[in-house]
């Protein structure tokens, strides 16, 4: 399980936050587009879903001015939980 080796504590890069959780009033835990590295060399992006998407194995673009996430192809792979339209999650992709 990868972890944030960037100098900040609390960083989940695993879990998802589902949409009808915000709607309910938990807070966006990030802010869409941070960046962090992880402890397994991948760069991590908080993006939020446009659209559903598998679980691991999507390729996914993420857009760099919105920050929405679809299952399109691109260089990030989706997180391990499948996403609904509006979840938000950390996506990776390979550093080098």
């Amino acid at each position: 399980m990868p972890f944030s080796t960037n100098p900040q504590l609390g960083i989940d890069l695993v879990n998802t936050v589902p949409a009808s959780d915000i709607a309910s009033g938990r807070a966006v835990p990030h802010k869409i587009g941070k960046q962090v590295w992880g402890d397994d060399g991948r760069l991590y992006v908080f993006a939020q879903a446009g659209g559903a998407i598998a679980a691991s194995t999507a390729v996914c673009s993420v857009n760099a001015t919105t920050f929405q996430a679809t299952a399109t192809g691109g260089g990030y792979l989706s997180p391990a939980t499948a996403m609904a339209t509006g979840d938000y999650a950390w996506f990776s992709k390979a550093s080098v």
